[in-house]
């Protein structure tokens, strides 16, 4: 049977472990652990699991989750959708092994994000027409800070981090706001501003 899955779902050179798994680290991993949840089943019910299995066709990035493991966003097919979620795989011999399916999306440190924000800030205000709009934007920007940072979610299409943003004012008042995210390298790097 596991040659079964492993035809289905995974190509057959597998890689070395390294810092992080490859897509077909992942799907390998995901095949053995399929497997061993399929053991003592029918041959009718191994066929039809592996048949309807989820084809995995995207890893945009993994982060360190301790003892070697990372978390992963792991893109698969489900019908005609494409979604994304999050996975741990610790190593184990010269592969990965799949550890949990359920997992939140991370949320980046506030300390990270801060600067950031204030680099894309300064971003949107350059883009102002004339000075005036610069000086109305500088205006609508004046004394915000980010105060947290709170919902973290994958984009389902991308599997890119997408969070909400909470803004505190000098004036007293609170907002909100919602960016993605981009992984380079081992830092979370904001997305542009939306315009207007």
């Amino acid at each position: 049977m596991r040659r079964l899955l492993l035809l289905l779902c995974c190509p057959p050179a597998l890689a070395l472990a390294a810092s992080a798994p490859d897509l077909q680290q992942v799907q390998a991993a995901l095949a053995s652990e399929m497997e061993a949840g399929l053991q003592g089943r029918s041959t009718g019910s191994q066929i039809a699991a592996a048949m309807f299995a989820p084809r995995l066709n995207a890893l945009p990035w993994c982060i360190p989750a301790g003892d070697g493991a990372v978390d992963c966003s792991v893109g698969y097919e489900r019908g005609m959708d494409q979604r994304h979620r999050m996975m741990r795989l610790a190593p184990q011999g010269d592969g990965w092994r799949l550890q949990s399916t359920r997992l939140q999306a991370p949320q980046p440190p506030l300390a990270e994000l801060a600067p950031q924000l204030q680099a894309r800030i300064e971003e949107a205000i350059a883009t102002g027409a004339d000075a005036s709009e610069r000086e109305a934007l500088r205006a609508d920007f004046n004394g915000m800070r980010l105060a947290g940072v709170d919902g973290c979610d994958l984009a389902q299409a991308s599997g890119q981090l997408q969070c909400d943003l909470l803004l505190a004012f000098d004036s007293g008042h609170d907002g909100q706001m919602t960016l993605g995210l981009q992984r380079i390298g081992d830092q979370w790097r904001l997305d542009p501003l939306p315009a207007g």
